[in-house]
């Protein structure tokens, strides 16, 4: 089920367009503000993105560009609205980086349709993500059909990581639920070691990972299709 983040500070608007794609099936998440937006990014990176160009603080287009420069919003559709009497337009909303753009005041139907159409361009880029099947029972992953072996502590970050797949892990969330360390201790290095070998092992070019990105000082997260086979369960008659 996708997941779209409206970001306006018109409480009316936020209301409308939530009542309309909730209809249509999606889960969505609300910010009032470019700064909240970025806390509901990092947190649970959404696959849409709906902005007003007019935003206290951070504006809609300052929003974009920092959005643009993360790893794992590079890609993610934007749609901006903006007010009619703006001195901003749609050249603006596209040199930044945004996907599409309507006017207030807008017909619903006409967003709907947007949305779908750029989260059928989701579906289709999805398709060329790398695939990764991990088989717990075995400690065995397969990057796409290429079989790679791990040890248990890399099967284990690699596992968690997979868990929820797109979403920013921090290193210290990291020590603490897979190495088990209590909150606050911990050697960050250890993490980025293992992250180091864990890319070795599945990433074409481990320069230039495509699976575990990481964005410096927020966390580590996965960017693959993931499939995890259950475990099976032997049983003696």
């Amino acid at each position: 089920m996708y997941k779209i983040l409206l970001v306006d500070n018109d409480a009316e608007t936020l209301d409308m367009i939530e009542q309309l794609l909730k209809r249509e099936g999606y889960v969505v998440a609300k910010a009032t503000s470019g700064h909240d937006a970025l806390r509901w990014v990092e947190a649970a990176p959404p696959d849409m993105l709906v902005i007003s160009m007019h935003l206290p603080g951070m504006d809609g287009l300052a929003l974009c560009r920092r959005l643009r420069a993360a790893p794992l919003t590079s890609r993610t559709p934007i749609l901006f609205l903006n007010e009619a009497d703006s001195s901003y337009g749609v050249a603006d909303a596209l040199e930044t980086g945004g996907d599409d753009y309507l006017r207030k005041p807008f017909a619903l139907r006409e967003l709907a349709a947007r949305v779908r159409a750029h989260l059928r361009r989701i579906h289709r880029q999805n398709d060329d993500l790398p695939r990764l099947r991990i088989v717990p029972d075995s400690l065995t992953v397969y990057v796409n059909e290429r079989k790679v072996m791990l040890t248990q502590m890399e099967f284990d970050l690699l596992l968690f990581l997979c868990s929820a797949p797109n979403q920013l892990h921090s290193t210290q969330t990291l020590l603490s639920d897979v190495w088990q360390y209590p909150r606050g201790t911990g050697d960050t290095a250890l993490v980025r070691n293992h992250v180091r070998n864990l890319r070795r092992k599945i990433e074409d070019d481990p320069e230039r990972p495509a699976i575990i990105q990481s964005r410096h000082g927020r966390g580590y997260a996965v960017r693959a299709r993931v499939e995890i086979e259950q475990e099976t369960v032997s049983s003696t008659r």
